[in-house]
């Protein structure tokens, strides 16, 4: 497992929360952030104020599971935490003298079961060694009416209150708009509590920060806490809110006997609608709020940690090192982060959540590389995405970069379209027959036969001199959008080949020979041409402008890992993929202290054409090194070990940026792009060995 400490400032924690429901993060240092459980992927909640898990031993003083908790005049109940993370599991624990707490916080994602896999939840175990009784309480605010942007003040916080039920408190809002996202309910429920507190004001009182001139959310009400750690009653305070300086939260506390294992689970059920996300979620179909969630989550508690934690052992290869089982299990983190999953069933990964909001990005490995785990794991999920894509085909054939711009409805053609991108056909025939060839589904393959040759089609008609191989045109018009590469590409032209022979594969399993015969002639013609850009040593970048002299480029031979996962034909002779790696190990792995940049002279220089060059793709290095791997190249496993060394010195396991600037070894620029899609890359190491 990945380790940090609560003095290691990352970020992003691991992600809680189910496929398409939102989710919510338990940092290094105990506390809950960057929510978007209320459809705001784009604008997290930065923290949860008022969220605490508090251990009250009956041997030693009481401490915080958390550090700088701001709780008033209580700091000396602090904790110095220690952390593991694999995703969905979180695990924290804090030693105080003789004593040992720990906490497991997980979400549910169990293996072809959609229903138990997107449910907006988790769960939290607590366990303290050591101790012979004492109590442990979880805390959690009222959210709703709270402004994700930020400001508070701009939302409708009038109206909130929190309510008692089984064993449980919900939150609400009513007074809420219907247009506000986060409209909904949230539940805090605990397996067996010995007290709830219902509801209590998080700020201090009014008089009291009046006259030490303190902003409401400086410090936190200390009083419900006191009451704890001398066993005095807290009258708790039900009532709807109406003034700004009232934030309700909640507090369940459960005693413990020796090491027992106590439970809780938080869930949320949100049905707000705004501009940005105007869709319900899948969750909506099976459960009728939070508090309903809340109860299956406790019930099923076992069942769903165990099914959760089998696919680490079942799915991901034993003979793999350590480090690289915690980068496959992690890197699949954006199906908690970055997914949508509507009522209807139509499911996409976003590009990016924040930074690049665009739904169902395919080429470059963005849903290539993302849905890596889904295929393995929820094979109706890309069925779902496929369908969504290829209704959005244009009627020249043009298949869209994405499925919409914070949208599953307004497919667009691509960031630095028009011209059309000359990746995006061929990965699209790509990824229906990965699909096919994991889940046998010929019906659908029959159903988008038709599209798969008008995506064929457009493709044909960008190879304009005949000489086998699309042409770029200078535009950015591919994955590598800010790099204007004109004249056929060595990345493009074997997606290509890789698309036509996944074209005689789809064509004689429907029987359709007349587009076996002709997807055949036009892979020996393309295959001859991009065999010309063969030096003796590696495939050239491309033939035209920019003049990058004897570059090696990372993004050679990128329809070989499709070649690879769908045991194809090869694209090219076994020797010249051989040495082709070789070349890119000695160029490209050398260009960087940290990490492994797309393009690089041969003496291992970086080449600063644009910030595409000089940078990392970590999905593509972990894909090439993938291939390497394959292929018995033992030096290869220390340039994947230096792209994920990289991601977690920096603290960006769960929050992978698509680039990684090759100069400085930091996401170019800051962030960029958050959560990628990509990230699921290292999955590639799970596909059996051809």
């Amino acid at each position: 497992m990945v380790k940090y400490s609560s003095r290691d400032k990352l970020v992003a924690g691991v992600p809680l929360g189910g496929i398409g429901a939102g989710k919510a993060e338990l940092n290094p240092q105990g506390k809950l952030v960057n929510l978007t459980i209320a459809n705001n992927w784009v604008v997290p909640i930065k923290e949860m104020r008022g969220f605490h898990i508090f251990i009250k031993p009956a041997e030693t003083q009481a401490f915080f599971l958390q550090r700088e908790s701001r709780v008033r005049g209580l700091s000396n109940l602090d904790s110095e935490l220690e952390y593991e993370g694999i995703y969905p599991f979180t695990y924290i624990r804090s030693r105080k003298q003789t004593l040992e707490a720990n906490v497991c916080a997980f979400s549910s994602i169990v293996p072809n079961d959609i229903h138990d896999s997107t449910l907006p939840a988790f769960g939290i175990s607590v366990q303290v060694k050591g101790s012979r009784r004492g109590i442990v309480a979880i805390s959690a605010a009222n959210i709703h009416g709270l402004d994700p942007f930020g400001n508070d003040m701009a939302g409708n916080p009038v109206g909130r209150v929190n309510e008692r039920a089984a064993n449980a408190v919900v939150m609400r809002n009513y007074r809420i708009s219907e247009s506000d996202p986060t409209k909904g309910n949230t539940c805090l429920i605990a397996q067996k509590p010995d007290r709830i507190i219902s509801q209590y004001n998080l700020n201090l009182p009014n008089s009291e920060a009046l006259k030490e001139k303190l902003w409401k959310d400086s410090f936190e009400n200390t009083e419900p806490w006191r009451s704890l750690i001398t066993g005095s009653d807290f009258a708790e305070d039900i009532h709807e809110v109406k003034g700004l300086w009232d934030d309700p939260a909640c507090a369940l506390v459960s005693k413990y006997e020796g090491s027992e294992e106590l439970r809780f689970a938080f869930s949320w059920y949100c049905t707000g609608k705004w501009i940005y996300y105007p869709y319900g979620h899948y969750y909506h179909n099976n459960f009728k709020g939070s508090l309903d969630v809340a109860q299956y989550f406790l019930k099923n508690f076992d069942k769903l940690r165990t099914k959760t934690l089998e696919w680490h052992d079942t799915l991901i290869p034993h003979n793999l090192p350590e480090w690289l089982k915690d980068a496959i299990a992690n890197g699949t983190y954006i199906l908690s982060s970055s997914t949508w999953l509507d009522e209807k069933g139509r499911f996409a990964f976003y590009e990016s959540t924040q930074l690049c909001p665009c739904l169902g990005t395919i080429a470059s490995l963005c849903q290539e590389a993302g849905s890596l785990p889904v295929v393995l794991m929820f094979p109706e999920l890309e069925r779902s995405f496929l369908t969504l894509l290829s209704n959005g085909i244009a009627e020249d054939g043009y298949v869209p970069h994405d499925v919409g711009l914070h949208s599953l409805d307004l497919p667009s053609e691509g960031t630095t379209a028009p011209p059309g991108w000359k990746d995006v056909n061929p990965t699209f025939i790509l990824l229906v027959y990965r699909y096919y060839k994991f889940s046998h589904d010929q019906q659908f393959l029959r159903d988008v036969y038709p599209k798969l040759v008008k995506a064929l089609e457009w493709e044909l008609r960008q190879d304009r001199d005949d000489d086998g191989l699309p042409e770029l045109e200078g535009t950015g018009d591919t994955g590598f959008d800010t790099t204007p590469i004109r004249g056929p590409d060595s990345y493009t032209s074997s997606l290509f080949i890789a698309s036509l022979r996944a074209l005689e594969k789809i064509s004689q399993e429907l029987g359709e020979q007349e587009m076996l015969d002709r997807a055949h002639s036009l892979r020996e013609k393309a295959a001859k041409r991009f065999n010309s850009l063969y030096n003796g040593k590696y495939f050239r970048a491309w033939d035209g402008e920019p003049n990058v002299g004897d570059a090696v480029f990372l993004g050679q031979i990128a329809g070989e890992w499709w070649r690879a996962i769908l045991d194809l034909d090869p694209i090219t002779e076994e020797e010249k993929v051989k040495s082709a790696l070789e070349s890119i190990y000695d160029a490209n792995g050398n260009a960087s202290p940290y990490c492994t940049p797309n393009l690089a002279s041969r003496d291992g220089k970086l080449v600063e054409i644009s910030s595409q060059t000089y940078s990392s793709w970590p999905r593509l290095v972990f894909a090439a090194s993938a291939l390497a791997y394959r292929r018995g190249l033992p030096n290869w496993s220390q340039i994947a070990k230096k792209e994920w060394d990289n991601l977690v010195r920096q603290g960006l396991v769960w929050d992978q940026p698509s680039r990684i600037d090759g100069r400085t070894g930091r996401p170019d620029p800051e962030r960029y792009l958050d959560h990628y899609v990509g990230s699921a890359a290292p999955w590639t190491f799970c596909f059996p060995n051809r």
